[in-house]
């Protein structure tokens, strides 16, 4: 009885902080502010709760942004964190896109209309299942970089980066009466090093903006990475996934006498090629939600709504010798509280129950409905162009160099490669290895295909016959950049090693092409019917008719992998492997009338088609019961 006593007494008292208690600042001296402290978090000098729930503006198409915020806040929450990703900020250096999905500024003008709080993590390293965690890949070609540190050249640019995303976020810090009440520096930094000076610089580029708002950083999700130190004046969060009371136990024991925020609690996470989704228990979930409210903690939900990393933007883990690479996909429908596509889901309305029995004035918000999703039948593909056969037509750059070069020294950082050269007269039959696979790479002699490889095949090496010379054509794959763990400087693409003759020389003399596909507009296209013979990969390319744009998806159960292209738009990558067997097409990318649709075979099709279905098709792994070896506090 006492327990269930304790409990209620918490809760009322975390109900009452949220709704009544006054801070120790005067309210007027204090507007426009947002602090955190002994006493709690506190808005304007009033208290305040973060229930917050992730949408990231950059995965999610803009028309569908308002729609989002409102099923956010009909769920009992009143903020929204979100990253900025600056390799597609700056994805080259010095020049910046803040357009259609990465306009930040409409994004937070939106949070400000709505009454929404704003949460707002630019990194510079954002994780997030994303390309290089948010690094721009030119990163990897700057002399003496090292990268999350405190190095001068590293620094140097990243102050650049930090002073143009903050100067576009500035009109909406909460000084400025707008939505931002925290900005997180850098992003589960103890999981890469604990260098205290690169934390403070961070800060101080924060503070000399002029924000009077909340400064954290969020680290998780072990004792090791808990106890990390942070930087003075800076508020300290937890990420993780389970065992949300034992990290609140010991966060209060290594931060105490402060308030408590799970900043990410991964209610979701990124979907791996080739692994089930693993979907968790939401009764256990919601026990835990509950349980850590009822203590007055703080929360965000990592991912209320995942949406999709759109083009080449999906990252890759890579930790050996445990982990071999493994690619994600391009879908982050992560089996968070809002689909892919909009959809609420019985996770929204569990955790909805709980949010707001904490914060009970949202209940006048009501869920907006899900959106109408239409199946437009079999797309036929009626033309198709060789990959090999357009590589001038697709090459933005080529160059001939006697040695092999990576994507990142032709300035190069998504799409394909291309290198071909000239192998001379041989006596004997020889190996021919490519050392450095990143990530899939194919082979063919003489226009002949031998091999494909991919970076974890420990043989990447083919024998060939060639006693009058012959021509060597390597085609390579960029598949995501690692974007976790120790191995992200080692993250350069094409061929990172050479191409060895007989294990004992250097095949020299390339002619390297830049394959991006930011354009499919030169593609020469031929017509294709039922039976022709195809070299792939291979481009395809077909056309359906729209009356009423609706969100549908694209199904390939005639091919095996790819990507796929609306109206001259990447959605992303397709696998047959899975986890994700359908690409999600949302509205605003259709028009009405004729549209247009390109994918990139890379294996085979048994049928010049593709479908349009009004629902997705996932693998799915059992309900996970997320007791992982328990943290224990300190003591």
């Amino acid at each position: 009885m006492s327990n269930i006593i304790k409990i209620l007494f918490a809760t009322l008292l975390a109900v009452c902080t949220f709704v009544g208690c006054q801070s120790s600042k005067d309210e007027n001296s204090a507007k426009g502010t947002a602090e955190v402290n002994s006493k709690g978090v506190f808005v304007d000098g009033k208290p305040y709760w973060l229930l917050t729930g992730e949408i990231h503006y950059f995965r999610v198409q803009p028309e569908y942004w308002r729609d989002r915020l409102e099923k956010l806040r009909a769920c009992g929450l009143n903020t929204v964190s979100t990253y900025c990703p600056w390799n597609s900020h700056e994805p080259t250096e010095g020049n910046f896109n803040f357009e259609g999905r990465f306009d930040m500024g409409a994004f937070l003008k939106l949070c400000q209309e709505m009454n929404i709080k704003v949460m707002l993590r630019p990194g510079p390293y954002i994780c997030s299942e994303w390309d290089f965690g948010g690094l721009p890949a030119w990163l990897l070609t700057v002399p003496n970089m090292k990268i999350r540190s405190n190095n001068p050249v590293y620094m140097e640019k990243v102050s650049a980066y930090y002073k143009r995303i903050l100067k576009e976020a500035e009109p909406y810090f909460c000084n400025n009466g707008g939505p931002i009440v925290a900005i997180q520096i850098e992003n589960g930094y103890a999981s890469w090093g604990n260098e205290m000076a690169y934390l403070e610089a961070l800060r101080e580029i924060v503070l000399n903006t002029g924000f009077k708002g909340i400064i954290y950083t969020a680290d998780g999700d072990s004792d090791v990475r808990i106890n990390a130190l942070g930087p003075k004046g800076v508020w300290r969060t937890l990420m993780c996934g389970w065992d949300l009371e034992k990290g609140i136990d010991i966060m209060e024991q290594t931060q105490p006498n402060m308030p408590q925020m799970i900043s990410e609690w991964w209610v979701g996470q990124g979907l791996r090629l080739g692994k089930p989704r693993t979907v968790r228990n939401i009764q256990e979930m919601s026990e835990e939600l509950d349980a850590i409210l009822a203590r007055g903690a703080h929360v965000a939900c990592y991912m209320f709504h995942g949406g999709t990393n759109y083009g080449f933007m999906s990252g890759g883990l890579r930790n050996p010798p445990a982990l071999p690479y493994t690619p994600f996909v391009s879908s982050y429908d992560v089996d968070a509280m809002v689909t892919e596509a909009g959809d609420i889901t019985p996770k929204y309305l569990k955790f909805r129950d709980i949010f707001l029995k904490y914060n009970p004035e949202n209940k006048k918000f009501p869920i907006p409905a899900n959106s109408v999703k239409k199946a437009y039948g079999t797309i036929k593909l009626t033309q198709v162009a060789s990959l090999r056969e357009n590589i001038s037509n697709l090459a933005v750059k080529k160059i001939y160099s006697p040695d092999i070069k990576t994507m990142e020294d032709l300035g190069q950082y998504y799409g394909f490669i291309s290198y071909k050269s000239k192998l001379r007269p041989q006596s004997f039959p020889i190996p021919v290895e490519i050392r450095g696979v990143r990530d899939r790479a194919w082979i063919s002699i003489d226009g002949e295909d031998k091999a494909v490889f991919t970076q974890n095949d420990k043989e990447t090496s083919v024998v060939v016959d060639v006693p009058n010379g012959g021509d060597i054509d390597i085609l390579v794959e960029n598949m995501g950049r690692v974007n976790f763990a120790l191995t992200m400087e080692d993250n350069r693409k094409g061929i990172t090693g050479g191409v060895v003759l007989n294990k004992q020389q250097f095949q020299q003399g390339w002619e390297i092409s830049s394959l991006p596909l930011d354009n499919l507009n030169k593609l020469n296209y031929k017509s294709v019917a039922k039976g022709d013979k195809v070299k792939y990969p291979a481009f395809f390319k077909g056309t359906f008719n729209v009356d009423e744009a609706h969100d549908t998806f694209i199904g390939f159960s005639k091919g095996k992998r790819g990507y796929v292209w609306i109206n001259g738009e990447l959605l992303g990558r397709y696998d047959h492997i899975g986890p994700m067997l359908t690409t999600y097409l949302a509205a605003p990318l259709l028009k009405k009338g004729e549209n247009t649709i390109e994918i990139l075979e890379l294996e085979g099709m048994s049928e010049f088609s593709v479908e349009s279905l009004d629902k997705r098709k996932i693998i799915e792994r059992g309900k996970f019961h997320g007791k992982r070896s328990p943290r224990k506090a300190k003591k």
